[in-house]
């Protein structure tokens, strides 16, 4: 695809963090009784992973940026995004015209010119500063982005066009669920545990439609709750004496774990001499 759209995804991550066991477990211990909580656990994963997609956007709004200015503007964006033979274009559609030349493009491409067209209007308009920008790249951090996402779904999963989103188009199609499944969903006795980018998702009247309200929740609180869900059971394995704390020694014998862990990409857990 474009290259704004690879760079999200191979960008390789920075640190965040690189400070012993025993300063990043002060930093989790928020309440100072020297110990960790579940929930304590469970907010620093959260913060962190939101702490490095904000990071991630950052760097990609200095490389937007060309000219310097603090500012990044449509036309900057598209120039980057789409390539410099399609800015005249990507203005004229931002705009609300159709030139021809956008006709003449794949339907991928004008997709993609569409959906970036939206947020960009909906994050902060023709230039847009950093923190608009982090809206733009990652809309489900920020409630005023919530229509855009569902908007987005509805373009990605309603495949017949007719408005709706089915069980069927989401639950078979994205996630490869059997009838017997998608029936097991709806009754609420389906186990998401193989499947954590379904936390969040509930069919509530059993209607065997999503309507927006359940979309938007899932849409803006799935990986949230997935970095809960990891968070808890990374809780539980170093919470070796089971009495619902993590103490230093715990935390010190279990780092490698976070390590592994989907935030362990970016914190860096050095060895304590």
């Amino acid at each position: 695809m474009f290259l704004f759209y690879l760079t999200l995804t191979t960008t390789f991550p920075t640190l965040l963090i690189s400070s012993s066991a025993r300063q990043i477990f002060r930093e989790i211990d928020v309440n100072d009784d020297n110990t960790i909580s579940q929930s304590e656990l469970g907010a620093w994963f959260n913060y962190q992973d939101v702490e490095y997609l904000k990071k991630n956007a950052r760097e990609h709004f200095t490389m937007f940026d060309k000219n310097h200015d603090n500012a990044v503007t449509w036309e900057e964006y598209a120039n980057i995004a789409f390539g410099s033979n399609h800015v005249d274009t990507c203005k004229e559609v931002y705009d609300n015209k159709t030139p021809p030349e956008f006709s003449k493009l794949g339907k991928q491409v004008q997709d993609a010119i569409m959906t970036a067209v939206r947020r960009w209007r909906a994050a902060g308009g023709f230039s847009m500063s950093q923190e608009e920008f982090t809206g733009f790249t990652y809309p489900e951090l920020f409630q005023h982005m919530r229509n855009i996402v569902v908007a987005e779904a509805y373009q990605t999963y309603d495949t017949n066009r007719d408005g709706k989103v089915s069980a069927e188009e989401l639950l078979v199609k994205k996630f490869k669920l059997t009838s017997r499944q998608v029936e097991e969903f709806s009754k609420g006795k389906f186990d998401i545990k193989e499947e954590p980018n379904m936390l969040g998702l509930k069919d509530r009247n059993g209607n065997g439609i999503f309507e927006k309200k359940e979309l938007s929740y899932w849409l803006m609180e799935n990986r949230r709750l997935m970095r809960k869900k990891e968070s808890e059971g990374l809780f539980k394995d170093m919470d070796s004496d089971g009495n619902t704390r993590v103490s230093l020694p715990e935390f010190r014998s279990n780092s490698n774990k976070i390590r592994w862990s989907s935030i362990g990409r970016f914190i860096d857990i050095k060895e304590e001499l």
